[in-house]
């Protein structure tokens, strides 16, 4: 490039500050639109509906954690040493993973049915978004990790505005419940789902290998540990979902998880931009570049939280009830509660590479086990109490991250 110039090509650093730009302005529509969606559905739905759609919800990311992302992990890894993508390995996997995490869901609703805390038409609906949650998960990861960070983000705005104005039509058509929000979030995957497989299929290298992953008895022993780990995080940060509502405290569920999740939209919006930039060179690196990925999560999470806080009055007001109002701090909680989400994920990632992904399992039960005692604790101390039941919920996390960070960072020095 001659000196003085303005054009960038794509070996220049002006190229790679634009994509961050471009990068940064999709997770701020994502974010918009996120928010956008939340004001709706809390002025839609009463705290008790709120709390209802929670607990569909949750149940539903339990299929999740137990089978999809455990699943999603180990591809991811396997791939990231590829050249060409082995798509008939992939449908086979695929596909397999889809029939177990159906006949898991079916035997996991059957006591809850039974014990008339699930309708049976709630089960294909728990399932559908269960499914299509990790096959857009998935195919965005993909498609990130190939260096297609600009369309990963544009397909999560579409999601956002997808689940909003799905919404406001179900809302027009049938009326607004637990049931038509969830069906809203169906609807959007859905619809990211056609455009993330076009998008796969006319830019992605396939191949048609049928051998380039590994026996079925590797990949179900690496799961079966990420499997343990995800249960046992869904069971620490989402089990408040499920038992709160269960025993009669909707309410309380719901003003937690409304005012939390603003605060988790928020730093999932920088995690996710941050993820597109660092997540590839942490796979490419084989995990070698895990403390700069810690640090930079570290510096965005405490800047975040400055920002924020003081303004968490404002912003509940203005974007639900008054009265979720009095919980405002709670959002703190989900900022806190997402950050340490998305470093617990990178250190996934490097024990993933290192054939260490068992260990994950443990510090996260240990985590679940000391957000369930709180839990627990609380249901019957203080089940009216949202903003301890985040505490709970936040120092559980609190508790597993700098163990695991000690654990991954003495591995490292190891391995150097």
């Amino acid at each position: 490039m001659p000196p003085g110039s303005d054009v960038c090509d794509e070996a220049t650093p002006c190229r790679g500050i634009v994509r961050v730009a471009l990068i940064a302005c999709l997770r701020l529509l994502s974010v918009l639109a996120g928010l956008a969606y939340v004001k709706y559905y809390t002025n839609a739905l009463s705290l008790e509906q709120v709390g209802a759609f929670f607990y569909l919800g949750t149940l539903s990311y339990v299929l999740n954690a137990l089978v999809f992302v455990p699943v999603d992990s180990y591809m991811q890894a396997r791939l990231s040493i590829l050249e060409a993508l082995p798509w008939r390995a992939l449908l086979r996997l695929a596909s397999v993973t889809l029939l177990v995490a159906l006949g898991i869901c079916v035997t996991l609703s059957l006591p809850f049915i039974a014990m008339d805390l699930l309708a049976t038409r709630d089960v294909p609906l728990l399932y559908g978004l269960a499914a299509l949650l990790y096959l857009c998960s998935s195919l965005r990861n993909l498609l990130n990790i190939r260096g297609q960070g600009t369309f990963a983000a544009s397909m999560i705005v579409l999601e956002s505005v997808a689940r909003l104005f799905a919404f406001i039509l179900a809302v027009w058509a049938v009326g607004a419940s637990a049931r038509s929000l969830l069906c809203s979030s169906i609807f959007a995957l859905a619809v990211e789902l056609v455009l993330l497989l076009w998008q796969a299929r006319r830019s992605l290298p396939l191949s048609d290998d049928m051998q380039a992953l590994d026996r079925p008895a590797h990949v179900l022993r690496t799961t079966s540990a990420l499997a343990g780990g995800a249960a046992s995080n869904t069971v620490q940060l989402q089990a408040y979902r499920v038992i709160f509502p269960a025993a009669g405290h909707s309410n309380t569920a719901a003003a937690l998880g409304v005012t939390a999740n603003i605060g988790a939209v928020a730093m999932s919006a920088c995690a996710q931009v941050f993820s597109q930039l660092f997540l590839p060179r942490l796979y490419q690196s084989r995990g070698a570049s895990i403390t700069q990925y810690v640090w930079g999560g570290a510096a965005i999470t405490i800047g975040l939280l400055l920002i924020v806080l003081p303004f968490s009055n404002f912003i509940v007001r203005h974007l639900t009830h008054a009265e979720y109002v009095p919980y405002a701090g709670a959002i703190g909680v989900g900022i806190v509660i997402e950050a340490c989400n998305m470093v617990i994920g990178a250190y996934s990632v490097y024990l993933t590479l290192h054939g260490r992904a068992g260990v994950l399992f443990l510090f996260q039960l240990g985590g679940a086990v000391l957000s369930l005692t709180g839990c627990l604790a609380l249901l019957f101390q203080a089940p009216a109490s949202p903003f301890a039941l985040g505490l709970v919920v936040a120092v559980s996390q609190l508790a597993v991250t700098p163990a695991l960070a000690f654990y991954v960072h003495r591995l490292l020095r190891r391995n150097t």
